[in-house]
């Protein structure tokens, strides 16, 4: 990407972060195990965990006295080896950055885990493509979002299997954990069908949901909308889910499977027109 487009899409995504999760490592093709930061004469095996058209957070395993020993390195020049292999692509695609060490610390919590910093210098046409395409993907699926608001889909051995549906979900509620049924979907709303031993549920109370697909495997903070006891003990829940990436496209690849897929033959009251070659 060159000349205007690039500073279109700098101007466009400047102050954006994504984070580097399973849904972008997959959209993106990173193969994430093959980075390596090299500053001075060491080179540091590492990660991806936050990416930016400025700058990217690597995570890192260092010993205590290893973190120190690479916090004088701050401010100092440094070298980031990627390599990405998106979908349609048949041979990898090795990008090397360089950049500047802002910042090595532990992660919060995590003493063996540094977080490192970095500022682009600058950022290689092919990564600031890379990133600009998958924000530009994210922008396509909020839309999508909004489009499939209330188009709840039920969900049944067939569509499971056509959205690689595991059925298995957990719901975190007030700090208990349990497996739920999920029963429809919209890229709004998810109904679940919940069992007796859980604890009672509320409306409007905060709750968390992870959702098990052969494609992705995430979690989503959600609210809980309707909350109604049945008969027998158990409850039926709705969450209404804010954008979620990884459920946006699950939906639209199942919706546009859904509209090309083969209709099944009509049944014994049908025309002959409908079942040509029979006579």
């Amino acid at each position: 990407m060159q000349g205007n487009n690039a500073q279109d899409l700098y101007a466009q995504y400047q102050n954006e972060t994504l984070a580097v999760n399973q849904f972008a490592t997959l959209h993106m093709g990173l193969q994430a195990g093959l980075t390596a930061l090299k500053v001075d004469s060491y080179v540091i095996a590492c990660a991806p965990y936050r990416m930016s058209l400025s700058g990217a957070t690597l995570v890192a395993v260092f010993s205590r006295e290893e973190l120190v020993f690479f916090q004088r390195y701050a401010g100092s020049l440094a070298g980031l080896a990627l390599v990405f292999q998106p979908g349609n692509s048949p041979q990898p695609m090795k990008i090397f950055a360089r950049c500047t060490i802002k910042t090595i610390t532990p992660m919060k919590g995590k003493d063996s885990i540094g977080l490192i910093a970095l500022e682009w210098k600058p950022c290689p046409p092919d990564l600031q493509t890379i990133i600009g395409d998958f924000f530009m993907l994210v922008d396509r699926l909020k839309v999508e979002y909004e489009d499939f608001k209330g188009k709840r889909i039920a969900i049944n051995p067939e569509s499971a299997k056509h959205m690689g549906f595991n059925n298995y979900t957990l719901i975190k509620y007030e700090g208990a954990e349990t497996k739920a049924a999920l029963f429809a979907l919209a890229s709004d709303k998810l109904e679940f069908l919940v069992p007796v031993q859980a604890p009672p549920m509320e409306a409007g109370k905060p709750a968390t949901v992870k959702l098990f697909f052969q494609s992705y495997q995430f979690s989503m903070a959600a609210t809980v909308s309707e909350a109604m006891k049945l008969p027998n003990g158990a409850q039926k829940l709705a969450l209404a889910a804010p954008f979620s990436a990884e459920l946006v496209d699950i939906i639209e690849h199942y919706r546009f499977s859904e509209r090309f897929s083969v209709k099944p033959a009509a049944g014994p009251g049908a025309s002959p027109e409908a079942n040509p070659g029979k006579a």
